[in-house]
């Protein structure tokens, strides 16, 4: 996921040559290693485990997930945690993908949850 710190972000996209959203960002990058997660962060959530894995038990690799309203129905945006508390992910169009720390006070208060792809 790293080498790809930079890359555009674009609304829809799912590869490198195309640019890449929040969801199309984590698609790509698990696609990858073999494993299936939907475009769409709501799909994303759907699909895995219905287990929530507690903010102090995240693991590289787990799904973090963000929502205007605290809940699935306002989801806003999916990111993949790399440890020490940050995550990568496909921001904004000023942005691309980036690295930010989940204390930001904007991710903490959207912060609704996360999910382990990997168990």
């Amino acid at each position: 996921a790293l080498q790809f710190e930079g890359y555009d972000y674009v609304y829809g996209g799912k590869s490198p040559e195309d640019g890449f959203d929040c969801s199309g960002f984590v698609y790509y990058v698990y696609k990858q290693f073999g494993y299936t997660l939907y475009p769409g962060a709501t799909n994303q959530w759907n699909t895995l485990s219905d287990t929530i894995i507690p903010k102090n038990d995240l693991r590289p690799g787990d799904l973090v997930f963000f929502s205007d309203n605290g809940k699935v129905s306002g989801m806003t945006h999916v990111g993949l945690y790399i440890g020490d508390g940050k995550m990568i992910h496909a921001s904004t169009p000023s942005t691309g993908v980036i690295i930010t720390d989940l204390s930001e006070p904007y991710y903490v208060r959207m912060y609704l949850g996360a999910k382990r792809v990997i168990e």
